[in-house]
Order: C-alpha cells, then sequence, then structure tokens
C-alpha cells in the first residue's frame, strides 16, 4: 500500500477551494471558514497536509481543558517564542507575530471551545485585529454550537460539510494506493462496508493487500473483503 495523499478526492478539493477564498486581500470581507463533519472523513489529515505544504500555517489542536490563556500560550509556543507572563503580553505577542508573518492559522477540534466565550472572543479578536484567514475545523454539530456565537457566525464567509467518499471517489483511493487491483465488486464492497468514511477505506485496502499477499492473488475480490 502506497504512503501517499490523494488530494483529487471531493472533500479534500472543497478543503482547498474554502482555504483560497477567505485568503483575499478585501478589508471589509472576513476571513473565517469553518469545515465539519462526522469522525473518519478526513478533516484532520486533510488540515495537516495542507499546513505541511504551506509554510504560512500554522495548525493548533485544541484540548478539552484549553482556555483563552493556554491557546495564547500554544500559539506563541508554536511561533518559536517565549510566552510572556502577563495576559496583555501574551496577546500582544501573537498579534504582533500574526501581523509580521501573515500565517492562516488553523485550529483543530474546534468543539471543545464552544463552550467557552472567552475562546471564542480572543479568536475574533485575533482575526480582527490581524486581518489573518482563521481554519476552524470541528465534528458533525460544530456549526450548530459556533452559532451560539452571531457576532463570531457572522465572520464565516466559507462553511463546508465534508460528507462520506462517494464510489468514485473510493475508487480513486484504491487505485491511487492498492499495489493491488480491485475488481468493481470489491470497490463496491468497500463502499458498503467503510460508509464512505475514508479512515475505514485505508484500513480494509491495507487489509486486503495482506490477505492478497499471502495468497498470491493478482486482483482483490468481494469475497476476500473479510472485516
Amino acid at each position: 500500500m502506497k504512503d501517499i495523499f490523494v488530494a483529487n478526492i471531493k472533500n479534500v478539493q472543497k478543503f482547498y477551494s474554502a482555504v483560497e477564498k477567505v485568503n483575499h486581500n478585501l478589508i471589509r470581507v472576513s476571513r473565517m471558514a469553518l469545515i465539519f463533519g462526522d469522525p473518519g472523513l478526513g478533516k484532520t489529515e486533510t488540515a495537516l497536509r495542507y499546513a505541511a505544504g504551506n509554510g504560512a500555517t500554522t495548525f493548533i489542536r485544541m484540548r478539552k481543558l484549553m482556555n483563552a490563556r493556554w491557546l495564547l500560550r500554544e500559539l506563541v509556543r508554536e511561533f518559536g517564542d517565549y510566552p510572556a507572563r502577563y495576559t496583555e503580553a501574551l496577546f500582544n505577542q501573537v498579534v504582533d507575530h500574526l501581523k509580521r508573518k501573515k500565517k492562516t492559522l488553523i485550529l483543530d477540534e474546534v468543539d471543545y471551545f464552544t463552550s467557552d466565550s472567552k475562546v471564542t472572543e480572543t479568536l475574533r479578536d485575533l482575526h480582527d485585529i490581524t486581518g489573518i484567514p482563521v481554519i476552524f475545523i470541528g465534528m458533525s454539530q460544530a456549526d450548530k454550537r459556533l452559532k451560539r456565537y452571531p457576532h463570531l457566525w457572522d465572520r464565516f464567509v466559507e462553511i463546508v460539510k465534508f460528507q462520506p467518499l462517494d464510489r468514485e471517489d473510493v475508487a480513486l483511493i484504491i487505485s491511487e494506493l492498492s499495489n493491488i487491483p480491485f475488481n468493481e465488486e470489491a470497490v463496491d464492497k468497500v463502499v458498503e462496508v467503510s460508509e464512505g468514511k475514508i479512515r475505514k477505506v485505508l484500513a480494509l485496502i491495507h487489509r486486503c493487500e495482506y490477505i492478497g499477499q499471502n495468497n498470491r492473488l493478482k486482483s482483490i475480490s468481494a469475497k476476500d473483503i473479510r472485516f
């Protein structure tokens, strides 16, 4: 199984399109985007791949207990600086860096802070003061939770919901990653068993290749897909 990222599937293309649209130079237009959807659809992996290929990006994974001050300290550390002791100085550190570097900020697992107004207010302030693009990534209910903060919600100019992979996407992933070809019935079986979740698709490809290699199969059929 090849260890490559398949970028030509629909969810990934929608992610890239959303990021491109918030990277504009219009003064009066906000630069926030929300990417959300069920677990296993590839949101985090897509964001990490984008961040890895774009030096002007900062990726932060939110934590369950993370408050506004913790977030600021995490950002400063990510920038390679030593966090200031006092909150005001800490906030100014982040603002100064973002203004100078003009980095896109990607926040994963945003569901963790949707009940903390101080975090949402801090992120809104950072966005408004620095003018940087901010990408929120959350689970399937993230949109409903963020709507509780109208002053923040109104700033989202791109909202993308990741959908389960369709057959076309699954077939593309299999053809790109598998070292053993899958016949049409096998592709259909992967679509059914995986429920369109890329995490499950990858696991099935790996398992089928193991079976195929052990049994010296020239191709994978539906009966070879065991779960």
